[in-house]
């Protein structure tokens, strides 16, 4: 038995009173519980508010507002949302780790430092790759459309304070840098790698904004 148009409508509206807004997630589960509400109005014979009340009980515990330590626990949204941004950010969040560790184990276990580092051409590279990744993190930060929410504007939301202050840090460590050695390396191989992963999201999150046709 397919759903009215009021029924579905007090599907959206029990979404909206769950602040289901992401809409890679709202569009599935709003199929997910009207396609269960219509097989179970069908399979035990009852009607829509009598199974449509059984099915908002078993949603609830995924669409409770929470948090993880992965993002801060600053940022909550439904459990449902939190759960497909770790899923997706997990494995970009250990390269993370790995893109500072890396380095500068090696820099340490070598014991390489170089001194006066501003009197080499190179450092004028690195920080010039600074500064792009600064002005390119700013662009992406003022051109996201913040209007529409997605799994990937969350974990982009939760990623801008410390993208932000974290690329500060660099940049005037790097401004008076006397010694260059494994923490420091470290931190511009982290930081430029979060620049990165930060376009990834935002282009993930374009492209779901485009696949679900929203301007």
């Amino acid at each position: 038995m397919e759903l009215s148009k009021e029924e579905i409508q007090k599907v959206e509206h029990f979404l909206n009173v769950k602040d289901i807004v992401y809409v890679d997630i709202r569009l599935e589960v709003l199929d997910h519980i009207v396609s269960e509400v219509e097989e179970k109005m069908d399979s035990q014979n009852k009607s829509f508010q009598e199974v449509f009340a059984s099915v908002k009980q078993k949603w609830n515990s995924q669409l409770k507002e929470t948090s993880s330590l992965l993002f801060g626990v600053g940022f909550s949204a439904p459990k449902i949302v939190i759960q497909k941004a770790r899923k997706v950010y997990w494995k970009h969040y250990l390269l993370l780790l790995a893109s500072y560790f890396i380095p500068f184990v090696l820099f340490t276990h070598y014991n390489l430092k170089i001194q006066n580092p501003s009197n080499f051409d190179v450092f004028i590279i690195l920080k010039g790759i600074l500064i792009v990744s600064f002005i390119s993190f700013f662009y992406m930060l003022l051109a996201k459309n913040n209007k529409i929410e997605t799994t990937y504007s969350f974990i982009l939301k939760a990623q801008s304070l410390s993208l932000f202050m974290g690329l500060i840090a660099v940049l005037i460590v790097f401004s008076e840098l006397k010694e260059l050695n494994g923490i420091n390396v470290g931190l511009f191989c982290a930081f430029i790698f979060s620049t990165v992963n930060y376009f990834h999201f935002y282009k993930k999150h374009k492209v779901a904004i485009k696949q679900y046709k929203i301007s």
